[in-house]
């Protein structure tokens, strides 16, 4: 976009655009509507009174009926008073909405009437609604399990399962007429018993299509369509949508692309939530392939179509954590979600959602976990940032560049892809390497299922996943303390690690990759007795150089300097580099200086210059690091950019034992150091690893963080001098993560993590990490866009201290920040750009 005026105070700024368009969402601040426990929340939305209405029951009323209708405005909902539509105790009811009676339509079993399924209609006016006599349409004990209206019968469809065997599935058909509802005869659709069964209307096929969990298929997910006659509904023959166990359906249906979409927890894949596309046709459909849009432990989901974005926005409780979304794209039969995002930072249960198509945003209802289980709700807007090509939007940050067009910000943030496990068994004291010469990462452990043997593995990155092939044994005796490098000289794998069948000796084996797959030759032993070993590969001299705890030395810590000759590798002479006894060694090679430099842990942390000449390596004196005692699980990471070497470590010395780092430089045989930074704060860092990302310039810190109940997390550094500084962690892997080891994907430009996932039976596991990137600086941020403006066309920019009233959710008198993806928040980015401060929920002073 080329600026046509000048940047000064008060200025518009002409210009003209050259963007074009990506999807983000945004998050208001939970409402609670009931300040009470709540269950069965369900929610619709109301056309012609163009309200959503929120049916539950009030944990705080003896578990009542209750009904209450929501206003929304921007991203944020307000509630009239609540009203009860069913006294008696126990209700498990669902809603949905006729448009040709302009109703409101809950079924429910009515546990205070024998569980009897009744339907009651609703009329919504102003912010009350109103309620007709209840109607019971089957005297016996029923499940209710979803509703909905089929616009082109004009009748509405309830899904249920009878209480009593084979708790087979029926269908049913209601006619709303005034306040009241008749129902015609139940259709069964599932003679075996029957799961969650969600509904939609399919209106370009004109069809119902159930989705439900088929106990009498071991429990399959399965979808079935049904027509609507009369007061009648026929369906056709069921058709498998995941040949394994399938809970927590949610389903819709996507008008543009005219197919339906359903969400389910997998629970014959780690209990990932998924979804998977349906195309109808007369009376049977078929699918596409699934796609993940959780991490796992995903239940309560529910599936909206926000049809002004023409996304589908999938909501849900992470078991583990929190409520979740994930916006997903169909294109054919295929679906596609970007990122997880946290509507709700406690658990969130009875999770569901509608679409208010006035205000553009989807509602979410809940009960709240972290908030005594209140009934709330939360408005999510599913919006655009300007990337290349169309359009720049309304509102949005803007930024100069240097060659002198406008554009808008745009960037990515730093995030991890989904965990891949690369052997179903317990691996340990992981290693991890890149070969690039054949673009494929190695990793290195021990199988604890195969006689606690060691194995390696090879890995193809492709985006933000990666996939494995099989495990390749290269020692049958018990392997631990594994280390792993590149050799890019001879193209090699070299492999160090204590053989626990050979006397715990210290061995090292050369790999060679080939396809997805790696040979080994003969093991060379180094060492009689080793533990605590670590490796590198000094490119200079083109040697590795292992560093161990010498068990037949006192437990010194010493080194020695091995050569690759085709698949075979020898050793020179030991040189003690600590003549005491030394735990914890890592190793990396300063090309700069072309040095290897040894950090460990021995009470106090100490680093040791190497230099390697022939097969042999001679070291400066110690110089301490840490002082204080209990330095643990160092990582020793060289930082190509900066020249600097890096190292992290446990600092027991300090209060909780967080992870620290610390920056030293090469000089000659020495190193000296800045001063310490945490890269976690609180309890506990351990399982350290780390790597230096060359194409973002970034050291990556890997590490179990027992704030978070011990989870996988990767914290990103910047060396500036003899400083580092982190940005906000960000965890892969929600459960217990332990040997984590980083290296770096030069090919894919990704950071790939191993790690023994406590949360998946301590199986070997790996993830892509990837590091976020952005346009914006402190400097270059001029203003807010007002009004869209499209390639060729002339728009305004509001910049220093005018008032942008394009917004929407913002908190009076609070300061906003341009995040590097160029949306609004109210914690600083990094690098940290204040966009200005909010006067209204809609006006922002933009910064002077």
């Amino acid at each position: 976009m080329k600026v046509i005026g000048n940047l000064t105070k008060d200025a518009i700024i002409r210009a003209v655009a050259s963007e074009g368009l990506t999807v983000t969402q945004v998050v208001g601040t939970p409402t609670v509507f009931e300040a009470a426990t709540i269950t069965w929340s369900d929610i619709a939305y109301d056309t012609n009174a163009q309200k959503v209405v929120i049916s539950y029951a009030d944990g705080g009323n003896s578990n009542a009926g209750t009904a209450i209708v929501g206003t929304v405005s921007g991203n944020t909902i307000s509630f009239g008073s609540p009203v009860v539509w069913e006294a008696t105790s126990g209700v498990r009811g669902r809603i949905t909405y006729d448009t040709n009676a302009q109703k409101v339509v809950i079924a429910y079993t009515d546990d205070g009437n024998s569980g009897y399924a009744t339907a009651i209609v609703g009329t919504v006016s102003g912010t009350s609604i109103s309620f007709g006599s209840p109607v019971v349409f089957r005297s016996s004990d029923t499940i209710i399990y979803d509703i909905t209206y089929d616009s082109n019968a004009q009748k509405v469809v309830v899904a249920t399962r009878y209480q009593q065997s084979p708790y087979a599935g029926y269908g049913i058909v209601g006619t709303v007429s005034g306040t009241s509802i008749s129902f015609g005869s139940p259709t069964v659709f599932n003679n075996a018993s029957t799961g969650r069964v969600r509904a939609v209307y399919d209106t370009n096929a004109q069809k119902v299509v159930f989705a439900f969990e088929d106990n009498g298929n071991s429990s399959h997910g399965t979808a079935i369509v049904g027509t609507v006659s009369g007061t009648g509904i026929s369906f056709g023959s069921e058709v498998v949508f995941n040949a394994a166990t399938s809970s927590e359906v949610g389903m819709v249906y996507d008008s543009d692309s005219q197919k339906i979409v359903i969400g389910y927890r997998d629970q014959g894949d780690s209990n990932i939530g998924k979804a998977i596309v349906g195309t109808v046709s007369g009376t049977s459909i078929s699918f596409g392939s699934a796609a993940a849009f959780g991490a796992g432990n995903d239940e309560y989901i529910t599936v909206v179509y926000d049809s002004d974005a023409q996304k589908i926005v999938v909501a849900y409780s992470d078991t583990t954590t929190d409520g979740k979304l994930n916006v997903g794209t169909v294109s054919g039969t295929s679906i596609s979600f970007g990122s997880e995002v946290q509507f709700e930072s406690g658990r969130a249960s009875y999770v569901n959602a509608v679409f208010d198509p006035i205000q553009k945003r989807v509602v979410i209802v809940y009960y709240d976990g972290g908030n005594s289980n209140y009934g709330t709700a939360v408005v999510t807007k599913t919006g655009y940032s300007a990337t290349s090509g169309g359009t720049i939007a309304d509102g949005k940050p803007v930024i100069v560049n240097a060659n002198g067009t406008v554009s808008t910000v745009s960037g990515s943030l730093t995030s991890a892809g989904s965990p891949t496990t690369f052997v179903s068994a317990e691996a340990k004291f992981e290693g991890i390497a890149f070969d690039s010469s054949n673009n494929k990462v190695v990793v290195a452990y021990r199988n604890d299922a195969a006689s606690n043997s060691g194995y390696a593995v090879v890995g193809t990155v492709s985006g933000t996943s990666i996939s494995f092939g099989s495990p390749v044994l290269f020692n049958s005796g018990t392997t631990n303390e594994i280390g792993i490098t590149f050799d890019n000289n001879s193209n090699k794998i070299v492999i160090a690690y204590q053989d626990g069948g050979n006397s715990n000796s210290g061995t090292a084996i050369v790999g060679t990759v080939s396809g997805t797959s790696i040979s080994f030759g003969s093991e060379a032993t180094f060492n009689g007795s080793t533990n605590d070993t670590d490796i590198t590969f000094d490119s200079n001299s083109n040697k590795v150089v292992v560093a161990y705890q010498d068990n037949t030395n006192s437990g010194y810590g010493t080194a020695k300097v091995g050569t690759v000759s085709g698949t075979s590798i020898s050793f020179g002479s030991a040189t003690v580099f600590q003549s005491s006894n030394m735990e914890h060694p890592s190793v990396a090679f300063d090309s700069s200086n072309n040095k290897v430099v040894i950090a460990c842990g021995t009470g106090t942390g100490k680093a040791y210059v190497g230099t390697v000449s022939g097969t042999s390596i001679s070291f400066g004196s110690v110089v301490v690091f840490e002082s204080g005692s209990g330095v643990q699980d160092t990582a020793t990471v060289f930082d190509s950019n900066s020249n600097k070497i890096v190292i992290a470590y446990r600092d027991g010395a300090a209060t909780g034992a967080p992870g620290a780092a610390i920056v030293g430089t090469v000089s000659g045989t020495s190193i000296s150091f800045g001063t310490k930074v945490n890269f976690n704060q609180g309890y506990e860092a351990d399982f350290i690893s780390g790597t230096f990302d060359s194409s973002a310039n970034k050291v990556i810190i890997a590490y179990r963080d027992r704030n978070t109940d011990e989870y996988g997390t990767a914290a990103v550094g910047t060396v500036s001098g003899t400083s580092i500084s982190f940005d906000t962690p960000i965890v892969y892997e929600q459960a217990n993560s332990v040997y984590n080891a980083a290296t770096f994907d030069s090919s894919a430009n990704k950071v790939v993590i191993a790690y023994l996932d406590g949360g998946n039976s301590s199986y070997g596991t790996g993830v892509v990490f990837s590091i976020g990137s952005t346009n914006i600086t402190s400097e270059n941020f001029v203003g807010i866009m007002n009004g869209p403006t499209a390639d060729t066309a002339t728009g305004e920019i509001l910049s220093s201290c005018s008032i942008a009233r394009n917004q929407t959710g913002l908190t009076p008198g609070q300061t906003y920040f341009v995040t590097p993806t160029g949306a609004l928040s109210e914690t600083a980015g990094n690098p940290s750009v204040t966009a200005g401060t909010a006067i209204s929920s809609t006006e922002l002073i933009v910064k002077g």
